[in-house]
């Protein structure tokens, strides 16, 4: 009974309201719960708590905006440090008094968090794995984009990397992770390397999503230079804010928070623009950036709006946007690699018929010649003119002679297979290369071409014209280099068939 009358009035002199008998109050510099937000100013605070509990509990708060903080006790009580992402102390059983002394670099406020000791160890232990799930997830993105970027030699999806790269180390610095690994190293968790991190992530995110929608195609000269400038502004005032001694760092990382909401805001802009000329993935692209935006809004101008949303929704905003990203940069790769393709094929196809001309065949050939070499196999080649075509365009008209040579050219793709190349060589010459895997299969591809063209009926408007072609062929199994050699000795194969097809007519 003595005992429970002792604690009654113990609390009646030590607690404020809302204070129990397992609690601690805050007493300087202003009288108020534990759980309330304390205000800060810049430089060294001095915060007084009185606690009053049955069983030990973990104290922690985030070193966002704070910095070096440090315990003073009486000498009867021991106050551990807790390894933590956070600034974290085991606190004893009992009635005792402490001063948490820090070193404020913003003019805001901190929020002491008081916990049994297993629900504290719970949440640091998620937390760490979140932050690391989150920092393995950058690693590898921006591995993924930067050999997609290596293979098409393109500096925009460097900067998607070293986004990525930058924006993983910040919230690795933010969040406290290196904090656990590295206790002692000071200066890992100060305000000025976080901005540095975060002026790097501000301008490669820029850099690459200029890169990605090309905005100095579609933008005004002046209008892409101010989006480039405005992400150098924000990198060089993250950089100078270590060099500048307080308060002045302090107005430099507000102009900082501020010009990255503004650089970020003519980004959607000009993203948008972007939708409306149907550049390729900036849909995606204005998602990713419109959750961005939200994010830091919280982050930055809302703090206590929801503590969830303040720690873990930039967090969360920076990981979709990095997939969205990913997509975006893997479908702009397909994309080019489709143009580069249309390109190519667009070079190196007949401007008549449906087939390679000289140069696209010959450049497809000297592949196949390669494969051959590797692989084995036979190679099957045939050298096909037209007969008396020059009557049929003396008697027909050239209109006529083109139809018939895309008749032709279609006749002899349906002959072949998909991965047989056909060319036209120039004039009524074509060309045909196989790689086939026996000698077999290469003679009766021969054969049924030679029967095919023996004897055309080719249908022109209201004209029939009866047509045929020599067809020169040989079945090659020894590695060959020289495909003009090849060429020519197939030239001279059909040369004498038509020799023949002349004698017995």
């Amino acid at each position: 009974m003595y005992r429970v009358l002792l604690r009654f009035l113990l609390c009646l002199l030590c607690c404020a309201p809302g204070y129990t008998l397992a609690d601690c109050i805050v007493t300087q510099p202003t009288r108020q719960a534990i759980n309330t937000p304390i205000n800060l100013s810049i430089g060294i605070v001095d915060i007084q708590v009185h606690c009053y509990l049955d069983r030990p509990r973990a104290l922690s708060f985030p070193l966002d905006i704070v910095n070096n903080p440090r315990i003073f006790t009486a000498s009867d009580v021991d106050i551990v440090p807790l390894s933590s992402a956070r600034a974290a102390y085991l606190l004893p059983a009992g009635n005792f008094t402490f001063t948490l002394t820090v070193d404020a670099e913003r003019d805001r406020q901190l929020l002491l968090q008081l916990a049994p000791l297993a629900q504290f160890q719970q949440y640091n232990n998620m937390h760490l794995l979140t932050i690391s799930g989150f920092a393995g997830l950058c690693i590898a993105l921006s591995l993924y984009v930067g050999v997609l970027g290596r293979s098409l030699r393109n500096e925009g999806f460097y900067a998607y990397s070293a986004y990525i790269l930058s924006a993983g180390f910040f919230f690795v610095l933010q969040e406290g992770v290196l904090k656990v690994l590295l206790p002692q190293a000071a200066w890992l968790h100060s305000v000025g390397l976080k901005l540095i991190f975060a002026g790097l992530t501000v301008y490669t995110a820029q850099r690459f999503i200029s890169k990605l929608l090309e905005f100095q195609l579609i933008l005004r000269q002046w209008e892409h230079m101010l989006i480039r400038y405005a992400g150098l502004l924000v990198l060089f005032l993250g950089a100078i804010t270590v060099l500048l001694p307080s308060p002045y760092n302090h107005f430099t990382s507000l102009a900082m928070g501020s010009l990255t909401v503004l650089s970020m805001v003519a980004i959607i802009v000009a993203t948008i623009y972007a939708m409306i000329r149907k550049i390729h993935c900036s849909g995606l692209v204005f998602v990713s950036l419109l959750l961005l935006l939200a994010a830091m809004i919280f982050r930055v101008y809302l703090p206590h709006f929801s503590e969830f949303l303040h720690r873990y929704a930039l967090i969360i905003a920076v990981t979709i946007e990095a997939f969205l990203l990913a997509v975006a940069a893997s479908e702009k790769v397909k994309r080019l690699q489709k143009d580069k393709i249309a390109a190519y094929l667009n070079a190196a196809s007949d401007t008549l018929c449906p087939v390679l001309n000289r140069r696209g065949w010959e450049d497809a050939a000297n592949q196949l010649l390669k494969q051959h070499r590797h692989e084995g196999g036979f190679l099957v080649m045939m050298f096909i003119d037209m007969n008396n075509f020059k009557q049929v365009n003396d008697i027909h008209g050239h209109a006529v002679g083109d139809d018939a040579l895309v008749i032709l050219a279609k006749i002899l793709n349906a002959q072949c297979r998909p991965q047989d190349i056909v060319g036209r060589l120039g004039g009524d010459e074509f060309v045909i290369m196989s790689h086939c895997h026996s000698r077999a299969i290469g003679e009766r591809m021969i054969e049924r071409i030679k029967q095919r063209l023996m004897h055309l009926d080719l249908r022109i408007g209201a004209l029939s014209l009866p047509v045929s072609a020599s067809v020169g062929a040989q079945i090659i199994d020894v590695p060959h280099t020289d495909l003009s050699t090849l060429l020519h000795q197939t030239d001279m194969l059909m040369y004498e068939q038509k020799q023949q097809q002349k004698a017995m007519a």
